[in-house]
């Protein structure tokens, strides 16, 4: 089976895209703590809420990651006449989404899902998820509400340029409106793009540019058992037969992706290896990144080739994250080396800290130039990963060694050194800053644990009042006698000297 090769590494530049969203709007709520005791009254676990968090789902995690990408986008989408629905249009406001043809109707509620997540006693390990609570109402809108989401219409269609339609089936996407929707579309040339729910029936999609299904939708639909490229060009043929389709993008988890277009040219596109954790999201990832390219005039193929990028971050990550495009970038330029995913500037790497201690991690830290990676360099790292379950790893940048250590340091660029702390199985993410000390960058990642070495235990740590002031800890290495980076490279200059001085013929013998 052949494979299609990613034909471009860059993203396109971003311009100004206006791309209408249908789909149901879902606000997504974690409520996160700890687990000590089981409750007297019943054998369940007592949950110790440490943090609430609320975030747009669905429909609007598509549009939160439209925006990421530099996308304008519109919500067509009805919530409940509740503080759910009035919180969701607030946050879709905050982050400049239009949400004007978002209808409200008093006859449902807006959709919720609310998580409870505990972890196990104060140690803060094993993270779980103890209970959801969905409010919801799934029968179809009633008329006047479809009526009035059909009548917008017209004059969000005629701004568009693209829309993406994020259908799971909780009773907004109607047949008669999904029809007006793709018909309408059609008319004025505008590309329609469908994430389908889970159906026997994908006839209320007919006319639609590309949809994406992933295996089970697509195995559903189709009856065709998807188990290798002949029944993926099959079943993907077929769906664009029955529903006259420009093109069929399948998500195959796994096996990555499967792009069919009309003219039959079918194109696999594997998945980059990855430690996966959590599926949920991948599919609005998905259309999120392949509608978002696809609208702005990029090949199909192109715009598959970075949603497959993007699904692999999502897969990486727990829970519903937004990819932005630096992520995205940074993904496709180093696709073919896995040591430089861990190498993040100061905001993602907050994101990421914030990410591993809601599934329970604990968070160790450590600093330095590590120029000329020594075996105590090794020493400090292994201690510091010891302490905790991630390991952060700040390093100074080149100016800043310069400052530190003289106008012949670094020996390594900072690009180097951070490249070889991140091969290391010990370290889970490195991050470069400027200043002279790390005191802003321990105050960004806010460590369960700082590590410095016991030589500093005489002496002022940075960020340790900050640590301690929360209950965080300072902990002190053990050290080896004897290595530093000085110390080796005055040893290569004297095997240097050594060389130079003995005559060719001495050195030969």
């Amino acid at each position: 089976m052949r494979e299609t090769k990613r034909p471009i590494r860059a993203l396109p530049e971003p311009r100004g895209l206006r791309l209408l969203v249908a789909g149901e709007l879902i606000l997504d709520r974690y409520v996160s703590g700890e687990v000590e005791r089981v409750s007297p009254e019943a054998p369940v676990p007592v949950l110790k809420v440490r943090k609430r968090e609320e975030r747009p789902g669905n429909a609007g995690f598509v549009m939160c990651g439209l925006r990421a990408l530099g996308a304008s986008p519109v919500a067509l989408s009805v919530v409940g006449a509740d503080g759910s629905g009035q919180l969701l249009r607030q946050m879709l406001n905050a982050i400049e989404i239009d949400t004007r043809s978002i209808i409200v109707d008093p006859s449902r509620p807006t959709t919720v899902k609310e998580r409870f997540l505990g972890s196990v006693q104060s140690a803060n390990r094993a993270t779980q998820q103890l209970l959801r609570v969905d409010e919801e109402e799934i029968r179809p809108l009633a008329f006047a509400a479809e009526q009035s989401l059909i009548d917008r219409l017209d004059v969000e269609l005629d701004r568009a340029d693209g829309v993406l339609v994020s259908d799971i089936n909780k009773g907004v996407l109607t047949p008669r409106f999904l029809r007006a929707l793709i018909e309408r579309a059609g008319e004025r040339g505008t590309p329609v793009f469908v994430d389908p729910r889970l159906t026997e029936d994908f006839s209320i999609y007919r006319g639609a540019t590309v949809i994406t299904p992933n295996r089970f939708e697509t195995e559903r639909a189709t009856g065709i058992r998807l188990d290798g490229e002949t029944g993926w060009h099959a079943a993907a043929s077929l769906l664009i037969e029955r529903l006259d389709l420009k093109a069929c993008l399948i998500t195959l988890d796994r096996d990555g992706m499967y792009l069919l277009e009309h003219d039959g040219q079918g194109h696999h596109i594997p998945t980059t290896p990855r430690d996966v954790y959590d599926v949920t999201a991948a599919g609005d990832v998905v259309l999120t990144v392949f509608g978002f390219f696809a609208s702005s005039g990029e090949p199909l193929l192109s715009a598959a080739f970075f949603a497959n990028a993007a699904a692999g971050i999502e897969v990486s990550l727990h829970g519903a994250e937004v990819i932005s495009r630096a992520a995205l970038e940074r993904s496709l330029a180093c696709e073919d080396d896995m040591f430089e995913r861990k190498i993040l500037p100061i905001t993602e790497l907050v994101d990421a800290v914030d990410r591993e201690r809601l599934r329970g991690r604990r968070v160790a830290f450590t600093n330095g130039c590590f120029d000329l990676l020594h075996t105590g360099h090794l020493r400090t790292l292994s201690f510091a990963r010891s302490q905790g379950d991630v390991l952060v790893v700040a390093l100074n940048s080149d100016e800043s060694v310069r400052q530190l250590k003289g106008p012949e340091r670094p020996v390594c660029k900072a690009a180097e050194r951070a490249r070889l702390l991140a091969a290391l199985e010990i370290v889970d993410y490195v991050v470069i800053f400027d200043d002279l000390r790390a005191e802003d960058t321990i105050r960004a990642v806010r460590p369960d644990f700082l590590v410095k070495g016991e030589n500093f235990h005489n002496s002022t740590v940075d960020g340790q009042e900050f640590v301690e002031a929360y209950g965080g800890r300072v902990i002190y290495s053990p050290m080896l006698d004897g290595q530093s980076t000085t110390r080796m490279i005055e040893r290569v200059r004297n095997v240097d000297t050594l060389l130079l001085s003995d005559p060719p013929a001495a050195a030969a013998k």
